[in-house]
């Protein structure tokens, strides 16, 4: 049987999207229970990897499909499929010294209040506010910067796998060049599995039915 892991976004550890999503629902480094790593998106995925089982389907939203696509590349040989969720390939490439800049923003009090008005779902906007406040600064920092210094584009080349992307159509972090493999487009913004769970949850049921049937077995 083929296994789901699913990797939350900067702040978001334990936001399941939808309760009708089979896997594991793993802390990155810096969340919840999980030791702080170097503030990259391959230390990330090293850390995550003894957590993957044999065969595997593996998605995640932001920073989590950063390091969703950096293990989906590394293990392509054991990856059945990738989703990736409103994710940027490379993030604001013009400006170079901006993870440098990460200290003075990440302050997850202040970010809590301004990201949960970012998303339309205002039954989840208490959730979000609250997980995004109680994540500890050092470990909201790495992950600014960890997505900040990420370039996904050159690992796309090494995607044999089928691929699911969705984007939010009012996302100010991704655009059309960021989409891989089969697409979609949500009527949401960069908090997309928030935003539109049912949506979401569906998108990705559909794709795991015609590729990876196995991986709906497996229990949350």
């Amino acid at each position: 049987m083929t296994q789901c892991i699913w990797l939350h976004g900067t702040a978001m550890a334990g936001l399941r999207w939808h309760d009708s999503l089979p896997g594991l629902w793993p802390d990155l480094p810096g969340h919840g229970t999980a030791p702080r790593a170097t503030p990259r998106v391959a230390a990330y995925a090293t850390a995550v990897e003894p957590m993957l089982p044999e065969r595997f389907v593996i998605g995640g939203h932001s920073l989590g499909g950063m390091v969703a696509l950096q293990l989906a590349a590394r293990h392509s040989a054991r990856c059945r499929g990738l989703v990736l969720i409103d994710v940027p390939l490379r993030l604001f490439p013009t400006i170079p010294r901006l993870p440098m800049l990460a200290p003075l923003f990440g302050w997850p009090g202040p970010i809590s209040r301004m990201i949960q008005y970012r998303t339309s779902n205002v039954t989840r906007r208490p959730a979000l506010r609250r997980t995004i406040a109680n994540t500890p600064r050092a470990g909201l920092i790495d992950a600014m910067q960890a997505a900040l210094m990420f370039d996904g584009r050159p690992l796309v080349g090494a995607l044999p796998m089928p691929v699911l992307s969705i984007l939010g159509r009012t996302s100010i972090l991704t655009t059309s060049r960021d989409a891989v493999g089969q697409t979609c487009t949500l009527n949401a913004g960069h908090i997309v599995p928030l935003d539109k769970p049912e949506e979401t949850a569906q998108e990705i049921r559909s794709f795991l039915q015609q590729h990876v049937p196995s991986s709906l077995a497996g229990g949350v």
